[in-house]
This record gives structure tokens, C-alpha cells and sequence, in this order.
């Protein structure tokens, strides 16, 4: 009889496609250059919860664009 495992298996890799998934700026809306500017920033200096706050407002931003 096997021995039961008393661990979890292998985590699964997943493919890193950030740059895939990040909302692009609006030409001519100061608001989206200014996200974007910061985002650029804080990649940087390597601050991933600012990057990711700011593709959430720039996804979000929107309105009125269209």
C-alpha cells in the first residue's frame, strides 16, 4: 500500500503576460498620461501594488472616452 502524501504537489507555473493585460492611455486625456506617468514610475522603482492600482483606474477611467 502507498505511502498517503502529507504535501501538496507541484505548483503550476503560469505564464507572466503583464504587459498584455495593461490598459493603454487615451490620446489627449491628461488624466490617462498622468496614470500611465506614475505607473511607469513606480514600475521602476519596482512598486507593483502602484502599478496595478494605476492599470485598475486607467481600466476604469474611461468614461466619457467613447
Amino acid at each position: 500500500m502507498a505511502e498517503p502524501r502529507t504535501y501538496p504537489s507541484d505548483p503550476a507555473e503560469l505564464p507572466f503576460k503583464e504587459t498584455e493585460l495593461e490598459p493603454a492611455p487615451v490620446d489627449g486625456c491628461a488624466g490617462c498620461r498622468e496614470l500611465a506617468n506614475v505607473r511607469d514610475r513606480a514600475r521602476a522603482g519596482n512598486d507593483q501594488t502602484t502599478v496595478t492600482d494605476c492599470n485598475v483606474l486607467m481600466a476604469r477611467h474611461p468614461d466619457g472616452h467613447g
